[in-house]
């Protein structure tokens, strides 16, 4: 059997993926890659008239290129124009604040981009060395002076190469902001301003005055979660709730990530479809109301990744075959690995973003199949299959990286998150009041409280069950695994070994989309 081009182009994209996974743990010489990529292309030429070879050699192609992009990536180590290449040495450098200043209650993180070198590696002058810097230094700075975007400072430290803490692999998780050098105690001084980009100043300004015009509508901890929900910020949110949103299973409403943008949008379409807008305009709306979400929380990296994964969902509708929405899904991972490979296995919310969707492109339909005879009230029956779906999904994935399971999770989400959306656009309401006037956004803020304390009570009183959660210690990867190729099993059996009847019929009866446009 001949496979089509868009069966090949799929197996291409994912050998991509497959070859950046595979160097983000066993890394070869750019020369071996390069000679093997030039060894590929030539056997392609002689082979290409054969489809079944010529569809393995594209395949062994872009599994290069993957192996390729993550080599790239990396720093190289002996250039002396990288900071990295001066872990371990005292350097004097300048360098721009390159993001939002990252403020705790203990001090600030500053993620700095290197401008300018100035160090000496002995005592001798001759040995002193100028020149142009490049590459991203993490510093722990005192709480006060307080730094901004776009300040230009100079640092006089001795910087380092991140380290592994304990079980928690912190240079890995710094690499996929592409930061090789940390610096814990130094001496920062400003010398200038305004050296960022000026559209991401901008939009950091209005994520500022948003959250200033929220503090002054709303009491706490409520400011701070609706903080949280609208923008991600969390940072003032007190422990004692941050812990029972976790042990609940609802720590995703305060995150912003793919998981948390896909339910969102899932619900949202939901409650376009009983307020009976026009299918055509729902995924326009949406997707408008997605990118405003991306806008005010300052459209950093991991923002936008979200937002892609929360417009994938509706495009995933709109495509309206499973393996139309298939193709999309991978053509959107292969777009971000191109950016940015680290993220694949660095990157946990990339990886849950990821997962959430396909636990919605997947198993949702499936799930819809068996609740089709349940009855509709309000859209509940479509916010449990969609949150159901993303849970399975992630589970396994959530099990390794935090060794914890909420066995009450199903019933906080059906509780907490049919709220979000409504949480947000009231609370968003209330933000863009208090911008006007304070008095006028604490009126509108009465409305937030209200909301915002009933999850607060719902995610306490479920957190207060002594089963709620379970601590599992230790969940080693090849039990994750064995429950993914569970779950791929399950899902192809389903889905694809069905009776001949199914089959005929599963792009318009199993796949939960409509049909497709042609």
């Amino acid at each position: 059997m001949v496979f089509s081009k868009s069966k090949i182009f799929l197996f291409c994209l994912l050998s991509f993926v497959l070859g950046v996974g595979l160097s983000s743990f066993w890394l070869l010489d750019l020369i071996y890659i390069y000679s093997l990529l030039l060894a590929t292309i030539v056997a392609i030429f002689f082979i290409w008239q054969n489809w079944l070879w010529r569809a393995v050699g594209l395949c062994v192609l872009f599994f290069l290129l993957g192996v390729l992009r993550f080599s790239l990536s990396l720093p190289d180590k002996n250039n002396p124009a990288h900071i990295s290449y001066y872990n371990g040495q005292k350097v004097e450098i300048q360098a721009v604040v390159a993001e939002e200043p990252d403020v705790r209650l203990d001090g600030q993180k500053l993620t700095v981009e290197s401008k300018f070198l100035n160090t000496r590696t002995t005592p001798s002058p001759s040995s002193e060395r100028r020149g142009f810097l490049e590459g991203r230094l993490l510093i722990k700075a005192p709480l006060y002076p307080q730094y901004e975007y776009g300040d230009l400072l100079k640092i006089n430290c001795q910087i380092q190469a991140p380290e592994q803490i304990e079980n928690f692999a912190y240079d890995k998780y710094l690499a996929r902001y592409d930061i090789y050098s940390v610096c814990w105690r130094g001496q920062i001084e400003k010398i200038g301003s305004d050296q960022g980009n000026v559209i991401k100043a901008v939009l950091i300004a209005i994520k500022t005055q948003f959250l200033q015009a929220i503090n002054n509508s709303l009491p706490e901890p409520h400011s701070s979660l609706l903080a949280g929900i609208l923008i991600g910020a969390r940072r003032g949110i007190p422990e004692y709730l941050l812990e029972a949103f976790n042990r609940v299973g609802v720590t995703h409403i305060i995150a912003i990530s793919g998981s948390n943008i896909t339910i969102i949008a899932a619900v949202l379409i939901s409650l376009v479809q009983l307020l009976s807008l026009p299918r055509r305009y729902n995924f326009w709306l949406i997707s408008l109301v997605i990118g405003l979400f991306v806008v005010m929380t300052g459209a950093s990296a991991s923002v936008v990744r979200a937002g892609v994964m929360g417009v994938f969902v509706l495009l995933a509708r709109e495509l309206g075959r499973a393996s139309r929405a298939t193709n999309a899904l991978v053509f959107t991972a292969f777009c971000m690995l191109l950016i940015n490979p680290k993220i694949l296995i660095f990157d946990a919310g990339f990886q849950l973003s990821f997962l959430a969707t396909m636990g919605l492109v997947y198993i949702n339909p499936l799930l819809q199949n068996y609740a089709k005879h349940w009855g509709e009230w309000l859209g509940i029956k479509e916010i449990l299959v969609t949150t159901l779906s993303a849970i399975i999904m992630t589970t396994p994935l959530i099990l390794y990286q935090f060794g914890r399971f909420s066995l009450v999770a199903p019933l906080a989400n059906i509780l907490i998150v049919p709220l979000v959306p409504l949480v947000m656009a009231v609370g968003f309401v209330a933000g863009l009041a208090g911008l006007i006037s304070t008095s006028l956004g604490q009126i509108f803020g009465w409305g937030a409280w209200l909301l915002l304390q009933y999850i607060i009570s719902v995610a306490e009183w479920l957190s207060h069950w002594s089963w709620a959660s379970l601590e599992l210690g230790g969940f080693h990867w090849v039990l994750m695994v064995a429950m993914y190729g569970l779950l791929a099993w399950g899902i192809f059996r389903l889905t694809f070994l069905s009776s001949p009847r199914k089959r005929g019929s599963i792009n318009n009866q199993r796949t939960g989309f409509p049909p497709a446009r042609e």
